[in-house]
This record gives structure tokens, sequence and C-alpha cells, in this order.
């Protein structure tokens, strides 16, 4: 019956640690969180619960969003050596990875990851399909196909970085056991040529048992960094084919949000450039797109009732002025 009851019920539930887990879920959705790789193999990623762990801790801690977002856009870049910074990046391993056996395109796997990069930046931070400019020109919206590639350009350097959470000693002691083990594996397999019947049937099982003996692998930190001097030269790429190149460029935003005439950018630190651009309190969609997401997972649909999509075929706000009032205090605050 007290005044004081919602308020001290709102402020009970906002200290919970169930509040970030909550809050967590939402983004995780967003930016295609998973514990696997996907395609064929979907191999298992023993370690990205960091990731998962460091959104919870942030909503819990009310981390600020700009800080949020230039954390994962630019961590290893921010602070090479802060552990949080590190796995905050890992934002950008979290997409699906195709893994072939054999005689791989490794061009092609590149291309693919480059793609995924660049097209989450769009859809989860700036609520805009670039990702439809990425073989031509957007049908609808004013995203050139140009600017796409340089917007993949923010992260031509930015290769895979698994950082071991071990020992030199622990990393050699894994090595002989996980190498002992393997050779044993050969010559089982290697002893099962020509077997039939139960002969076969029981190297099988004492293959099966050797393998189960392999040493779980050591924890690590999925992250990334920028390593010049494997950058990946970027081109236009008609359809979309990386076989298929054209001109060479370099990374600039998007060009209708920039002055007519604007030079592709020169930067050391490519990705905190593209973060500094994204998080300017007059950018007019990144504030607008989270404040709507928040909206959305409040009351069931966002003022925008299409949140990844705030381009020409995306719904048209409700209420466009509480959509302008929301984004203007959030840039504020």
């Amino acid at each position: 019956r007290s005044p004081k009851a919602y308020a001290n019920l709102v402020d009970r539930l906002l200290a919970s640690p169930r509040y970030g887990e909550r809050w967590a879920q939402h983004w995780l959705d967003v930016v295609r969180y998973a514990e696997s790789d996907g395609f064929e193999y979907d191999t298992h990623r023993r370690d990205a619960w960091r990731y998962r762990d460091y959104v919870i801790h942030s909503f819990n801690s009310d981390k600020p969003y700009d800080r949020f977002i230039r954390e994962q856009l630019a961590g290893d870049e921010i602070a090479p050596q802060n552990e949080e910074m590190r796995i905050a990046a890992g934002f950008h391993r979290l997409g699906a990875l195709r893994k072939n056996a054999g005689n791989q395109e490794v061009a092609s796997s590149r291309n693919e990851v480059l793609t995924e990069m660049t097209n989450i930046v769009g859809a989860a931070i700036l609520g805009v399909t670039v990702g439809c400019a990425r073989c031509h020109d957007h049908k609808f919206d004013p995203i050139r196909h140009t600017d796409y590639y340089r917007m993949e350009a923010f992260f031509a350097a930015t290769h895979e970085n698994d950082v071991p959470l071990s020992t030199a000693e622990q990393q050699t002691d894994w090595k002989q056991k996980y190498d002992a083990v393997q050779s044993e594996m050969k010559a089982i397999k290697k002893s099962m040529k020509g077997l039939e019947g139960p002969a076969l049937t029981a190297m099988e099982k004492k293959y099966e048992a050797a393998e189960s003996r392999l040493p779980e692998p050591l924890p690590a930190l999925y992250s990334v960094a920028n390593d010049n001097t494997k950058a990946t030269p970027i081109h236009v790429l008609a359809r979309g084919d990386w076989q298929n190149k054209g001109e060479a460029v370099g990374p600039r935003p998007l060009g209708v949000l920039l002055p007519d005439g604007t030079a592709e950018w020169k930067s050391d630190k490519p990705r905190s450039s593209l973060a500094n651009w994204i998080l300017d309190p007059e950018h007019p969609l990144t504030a607008r797109v989270v404040v709507n997401r928040i909206w959305q997972y409040h009351f069931g649909r966002g003022i925008v009732g299409t949140p990844n999509d705030f381009g020409r075929m995306g719904a048209r706000p409700s209420h466009p002025e509480l959509l302008d009032y929301l984004a203007i205090l959030s840039s504020q605050a």
C-alpha cells in the first residue's frame, strides 16, 4: 500500500542479475550470437560464452550504449591488452563460418567473413539493409554499390585472433597428450585396412576409445586484431562475386550521410574511425535504432515496426515525434 511500492519494485527488478540476462538475450538475438559455426561442420565454439557474459555484465553495470557499441566495434584497437575489450571485439566473430575440407577457396571464405562483418553493422546498429548493395546499387534506399565496399574496407585488416588463456607450460603439456593420442589413432586406422566383420568392429571400438581420450581444447578468448600485412584489397565486386573484381576502394561511411565529395578515410585504427562516425550524436540513425528496439521489447512493437530496416521498404514510424524525442534524449544522456 506504500506510495513507493511500485518504484521499489522497479528498483528491485533493475538491481537483479536476471535483468542483464533478460536484456542480453535481446541483443544476442540481434547480433546473431551462436555457440557453433553453422554450415556443414557446425563446429562447437567452446568459448563463445565469454562474449555472452560480456553483454550480460554490460547491461547489469548500466554501461552507456555508445561505450557498449564502441567496445564491440573496436575494443582491440582501443585497449589491445585489456581482456574485456578483446572479448567485446569478438562481436566480429559471431557470424556463420564456413569450413571446407580439402581444396578450400581461401579468398571466397574470406569474402564471406567480410560480408558478415559489414552486414551486421548495418542491420544491428544502423537499422539499414546495407547488404542489399553487395551486388548492385540498393534497389530502394540511396546506398550505392561502391558504398557497400567502402564500408567493408573498414574491416580489410581485421582477422581472427584467438588469445590463449593458458600458460606456455600448459600448452606444451596439452600438445604432447594430443599428439600421443593422434599417433595412436593413426596406427589403429592403418591396421583397420583389409579387416572385415568382428575384427573390423573391434578395431573401430578401439579407435573410438582412443578418440575419447583426446584432451579438451585449452580455453581461449575469441577476438580479432588488425594485421596490415594481411589486409584484404577491397574491390567493388560485380554481383558480389569475389572473382569479378572492379575498382579498388578504401574506407568511407555511407555516402548519403556524408557531404558531397567526401574522400575515402585513412586511419591506423579503421574500426575506431567507423565507431566515431556511428556514435556521433548528430548521426540520424544510431540512437533512433536502439531506442526503437527498447520500445519494442517493452511494448511488443516498435515505434518503427521493422527494427532492422529503417529504409524505404521498412515500416513508417507510428509516432515520429516520439521517436525523435527519445533519440535526442538518449544522445544527450
